[in-house]
């Protein structure tokens, strides 16, 4: 490898020895975050060794394998189905219907593209589609409109931290294609209020999906232990789709998610089909916005799904809510500081209306921690927790109680914030 002169690297001309080559990525990776000690949120959830190597072996096993191919691949077309099975029994959905896509922003395209294309079917006065979206949602729905021609009509914050549920109906015309609530919220851990909300869509025969890409598979275990869950999914009439990540909590390698449809007939408005004036048949059909979709991912999915079982979610949900509770106890123990709104999981975020919490962040930088700054819908630090991040909560929380402390005597001050996004 050579540098031109305008910094632009050129291609070996005769190759890199693979001793080189491995020398040549850990140099690089020296720089990258520790971001497990750290606590970095939403960039990965330990879950322990064990499901690592379960991950890894799946993945490497089937990592030029082509989940487009099923007829090919019927080991990727099988491990898929059950994963899908996995899911809709999780989801209380008996002919829930779904596909495993890249990750989060892509099953939340297609709830968005699967409700545009329904309602041009049951629909078709409506040629000016609208949705609904709350301001707490993830961007990937406003993504998801510019795509697909879809113009979104935002819904804000109530004083308590939840959608403000008269302008949510407010906001309801008749152009509008397709509802959208969070389970939960990205910011503040908190499912939105789908049972009320979902019904408005069922009355209207439009679609509502549920962004549960963080809580998909922590929700229902936390559920099944006992913690006051709202239901969310196919069990609350009018709920017609369902995103659902695998590599957040459900464990798996990266990229895995899964979007679920109720039934067969919401499902069909999903895949895109290719025949043309020559092949009429439907010869290219797609789920999903992918053509190739990595094996691995396909199969790492199954793999950690299939040997966690559902008593290892549930010990792992059961693990990670206890020592949330005492990290939420410690944090409010801390003059000043406070965890906003009731969260439901380990997605949650801490404000102040007497400390500069933005100098807060800064300081706990400076003590080497990752911290995540947000400004809506007031200045917060962020937080998602996973069952490994446990051994370094009690030195988190000391250091938390050390910086509050100079920033409550002036020592420690801040010129703003900033934002990252997951």
């Amino acid at each position: 490898m050579t540098t031109a002169t305008d910094g632009r690297v050129t291609l070996p001309r005769e190759g890199t020895d693979r001793d080189e080559i491995r020398r040549r990525m850990e140099s690089a990776a020296v720089d990258d975050a520790d971001w497990l000690r750290r606590m970095a949120v939403g960039t990965n959830y330990p879950a322990g060794e064990d499901v690592l190597e379960v991950a890894k072996e799946a993945y490497l096993r089937f990592f030029s394998t082509n989940g487009l191919l099923p007829d090919l691949f019927p080991s990727l077309a099988r491990f898929e189905r059950e994963v899908i099975d996995y899911a809709a029994g999780l989801f209380h959905g008996p002919d829930a219907v779904g596909s495993i896509t890249s990750g989060g922003s892509e099953s939340i395209l297609m709830g968005v593209k699967s409700a545009r294309d329904r309602a041009r079917r049951l629909h078709p006065e409506i040629t000016a589609p609208e949705m609904v979206v709350p301001e707490s949602a993830h961007p990937a729905f406003t993504k998801g409109a510019h795509y697909f021609g879809l113009r979104l009509v935002p819904v804000p914050y109530g004083p308590d931290h939840q959608i403000d549920k008269d302008a949510y109906r407010a906001s309801i015309g008749p152009n509008t294609v397709l509802l959208v609530a969070s389970a939960p919220s990205l910011t503040l851990g908190m499912v939105d209020p789908i049972e009320e909300l979902a019904p408005l869509a069922a009355e209207r025969n439009i679609g509502f999906h549920v962004d549960s890409c963080i809580g998909g598979f922590f929700l229902p275990f936390a559920e099944k232990l006992g913690y006051p869950v709202p239901h969310f999914d196919f069990r609350v009439p009018g709920v017609t789709t369902i995103s659902a990540d695998l590599h957040k909590f459900g464990y798996t390698a990266k990229g895995a998610s899964v979007i679920m449809s109720r039934d067969r007939e919401v499902f069909d408005n999903q895949p895109f089909r290719f025949g043309g004036p020559v092949r009429p048949d439907d010869w290219y059909v797609t789920p999903s916005m992918t053509g190739t979709r990595p094996g691995g991912s396909i199969a790492a999915a199954w793999a950690v799904m299939t040997y966690l079982g559902e008593q290892g979610y549930m010990d792992r949900a059961d693990r990670t809510m206890k020592y949330l509770r005492r990290w939420w106890d410690g944090i409010e123990a801390i003059e000043g500081l406070e965890v906003m709104g009731q969260p439901h999981m380990s997605v949650f975020a801490v404000t102040s209306e007497t400390l500069d919490i933005y100098a807060i962040g800064k300081g706990m930088e400076a003590r080497d921690w990752i911290v995540f700054a947000d400004s809506y819908p007031v200045p917060a630090l962020r937080y998602m927790q996973s069952p490994g991040h446990e051994p370094y909560v009690d030195r988190y929380l000391a250091d938390l109680r050390e910086v509050a402390e100079l920033v409550r005597s002036g020592e420690l001050t801040s010129d703003g914030g900033r934002a990252r996004y997951t």
